[in-house]
């Protein structure tokens, strides 16, 4: 290689023009070269070349900074070609930068002294060319968090402001000045994660267990939102989960990428949000058993045939006191439910309900008037008037989507008894900001019940239409004169008989057994006729195969005993015989007397 081509590979390293200048002048001086031949080496002008070296000669290194002096400032300064490609690439990376910056990145890169002027002219001389954008990596972006930070701190030591490498590397300034304020107190040991991120930070939260625990209760309940989630997730912890917001955060995780149900929206809460401003509520509870509120709702078909949930709930607590799933919205479904709840919670103040038939009954209304119970009823095409209908709606995102998959009664009575235990012990958003902590219906309830209530009253004011009988050992109950099929599983076992309106139903724990028709004589209390049996199949049927099967005809469900003839009793007082027959005793006597 000749030392013109020697030179140019060497200009193209250096980053100060006195490096340059020594370079020039180096074999005049070393090997006592002519200035015309290293003129002719280098292309620089033979007097320049000669004022460099003597300059040296007398002043050492620094006759060459004279000259750099005298250049700096002006328009036509000419930078190194590696200083002058590194301030077209930080421009190019951020554009925002500012000439003072890229002046002391500069020297503190190369140790290349110059001025914000001078960078001006520069790029007024070479501007920006339009190209794509580099790909540096996003502090986001990087695989380690480590690296990630060492880059921060590396940029800042560089020359670069705060301000720019929040910018450049997309994050906070507050971010960027927690790094820096880690390494100097700490060191390299400052960029470790455990000294950025606390422990219970959401991200150390969503590890996959977590994930997993969310998406099976989000296929579980497609239709909860991440309240009623968080709520499910407690009770099935026994403690208290992640925030909400980190729960909300695995949902949307488990939607985007484990395929978990989206969210559910119905129609009627599009309809409700057209409708804008809250109603009115006329019966707002101020305290403990203060009203009760009822209601019968539409629940699932089973096969072409509406099963009905049927519930009562204490109004300020929101908790549901009894309910049940019935395939049948009449009296007495809800007199059972009415009796369960005034057994267990004594009396409440009043009790609002609709205006549906069974809500006007005689018997309905003379029991809420033994008790001095209030009836409340709704202005008609005015649900929300009654507090239970939000609690429906609760209702629908917990468990209908099971309902709807259950296949028989006994199937959805079991999920009925399943909700009302989960929704009485889950968090309550009309609890969520109570100042003793107290976030569930149960919680909120406690101990207390309304005014006292006597059982025995209780059973007697029940008891024209319902009362117990015990299951003998042929799954018979008697009634009167009647033997009335029950259940040959319960034997031995309490049932409850309701009679009303010609219909007389057996029902064990909420359970219906069986169903007839019946003819009863209010005035002498009288039970003169059962006919139409029908019978459910239910989880209380014995297992036991029978030795004969019998047809519905064969199979007599309802036996009527002969009537009991009572044959009259006399008493029959004791007699106390003579020892001796009068006539026999003078005889005795008279014979005595001749002697």
């Amino acid at each position: 290689m000749s030392a013109q081509e020697d030179f140019h590979q060497l200009k193209r390293q250096f980053v100060d023009p006195i490096q340059h200048d020594y370079e020039a002048i180096r074999p005049i001086v070393l090997f006592a070269e002519t200035a015309a031949e290293r003129s002719r080496q280098t292309g620089i002008d033979r007097t320049t070349i000669g004022d460099k070296a003597r300059h040296f000669v007398i002043d050492g290194m620094l006759g060459l900074r004279g000259q750099r002096a005298e250049q700096s400032g002006r328009k036509g300064h000419v930078y190194p070609d590696a200083v002058a490609a590194y301030m077209l690439y930080v421009k190019q990376l951020y554009p925002p930068l500012h000439w003072r910056e890229i002046e002391r990145i500069v020297q503190r890169k190369f140790g290349y002294k110059t001025n914000h002027h001078t960078i001006k002219h520069f790029f007024e001389r070479h501007p920006i060319p339009v190209q794509l954008e580099f790909d540096l990596p996003l502090f986001s972006d990087f695989a380690d968090a480590y690296e990630a930070r060492w880059t921060v701190v590396r940029m800042a030591y560089e020359g670069w402001n705060k301000k720019s490498i929040a910018g450049c590397l997309q994050l906070s300034r507050t971010h960027v000045s927690t790094i820096l304020k880690a390494f100097d107190r700490d060191g390299f040991e400052g960029l470790e994660d455990q000294r950025t991120r606390p422990a219970h930070h959401p991200d150390n939260q969503l590890t996959l267990p977590f994930l997993k625990e969310v998406l099976d209760l989000q296929k579980e309940s497609p239709r909860a939102g991440r309240f009623r989630l968080y709520g499910l997730l407690e009770q099935q912890r026994g403690e208290a989960p992640p925030s909400e917001s980190t729960v909300g955060r695995a949902m949307a995780i488990n939607r985007r990428l484990h395929g978990a149900p989206g969210p559910w929206r119905s129609a009627r809460d599009e309809k409700e949000e057209v409708d804008g401003e809250p109603k009115h509520l006329p019966y707002r509870p101020l305290y403990r058993h203060h009203f009760w509120y009822v209601d019968i709702r539409y629940l699932v078909q089973l096969e072409g045939r509406w099963v009905y949930s049927i519930c009562i709930i204490e109004g300020y607590s929101r908790a549901i006191l009894a309910g049940m799933a019935s395939e049948h919205q009449d009296l007495p479904a809800v007199l059972q439910i009415l009796f369960a709840a005034l057994s267990a919670y004594g009396c409440p103040d009043g009790i609002v309900t609709d205006n549906g038939s069974v809500f006007r009954a005689g018997d309905y209304l003379a029991i809420l008037n033994a008790w001095s119970i209030d009836p409340k009823p709704t202005e008609k095409r005015k649900p929300w008037q009654n507090l239970i209908e939000p609690q429906f709606k609760i209702q629908l995102r917990l468990a209908d989507y099971k309902f709807e998959q259950a296949q028989t009664i006994e199937e959805i009575e079991h999920l009925h008894a399943a909700f009302i235990e989960t929704f009485n012990r889950t968090r309550h958003w009309a609890h969520r900001e109570r100042e003793e902590g107290r976030r569930t219906p149960t919680d909120v309830l406690g101990w207390l019940r309304g005014r006292s209530v006597d059982p025995d009253d209780l059973r007697q004011l029940f008891g024209r239409v319902q009362f117990e009988r015990t299951v003998n050992r042929f799954g018979f109950v008697s009634v009167q004169r009647f033997s009335i099929y029950a259940e040959d599983g319960l034997s031995r076992e309490r049932v409850s008989i309701l009679i009303d309106e010609g219909q007389l139903r057996i029902e064990y724990r909420q359970t219906l057994l069986a169903h007839y028709r019946c003819a009863y004589d209010e005035r002498q209390r009288r039970l003169l006729e059962v006919s139409d049996p029908t019978v459910y199949v239910t989880n209380f049927t014995s297992k036991q195969l029978e030795l004969i099967e019998l047809d519905n005809e064969q199979w007599l469900k309802v036996h009527l005993r002969p009537p009991q003839l009572r044959t009259q009793r006399f008493r029959v007082f004791p007699e106390q015989l003579s020892l001796l027959d009068l006539g026999a005793s003078a005889l005795i006597l008279l014979a005595l007397k001749a002697v």
